[in-house]
């Protein structure tokens, strides 16, 4: 029997193995971000519930593939957190990152910073100008 921090019971079965794939067995990016996992042998659907996003255009892609790899990025922290002697999850982890640094890039060249400390304008401060990336062209 377990409690959490605020006393709700909950079963918590410490004997089952989840065997997460140490082989580099990943769902691609957009398919981890849109099921919420990026391991295949650790995903458990819900219901028949299918989640996919569709964007209009070039910056709605781009953020979206920002989004999607920043989720693979934080997916991958958790578990190299427990396996940090894992070197190809940390190839793909390094792999992913840099592919998140070049959208990044790509997305501040095009449509501005996507966040304040980004604004890299140094004689006036363009954070405040419209639309921000989370805005539907401004206001």
């Amino acid at each position: 029997m377990y409690y959490d921090q605020n006393n709700n019971y909950f079963e918590y079965d410490d004997s089952v193995n989840i065997n997460i794939d140490r082989n580099g067995k990943l769902y691609s990016v957009e398919e981890g971000f849109n099921k919420g996992n990026m391991f295949k042998n650790t995903y458990s659907k819900y219901k028949d519930h299918v989640y996919k996003l569709k964007v209009k255009n070039d910056k709605d892609k781009l953020l979206y593939e920002i989004q999607m790899y920043t989720f693979a990025l934080k997916d991958l922290v958790l578990y190299l957190d427990i396996y940090n002697d894992d070197k190809q999850m940390l190839k793909t982890f390094n792999e992913y990152s840099t592919t998140l640094d070049k959208l990044k890039g790509k997305y501040e060249n095009t449509y501005g910073p996507l966040c304040a400390f980004n604004s890299n304008d140094t004689t006036k401060w363009t954070w405040v100008n419209n639309p921000w990336p989370w805005d539907k062209g401004g206001n």
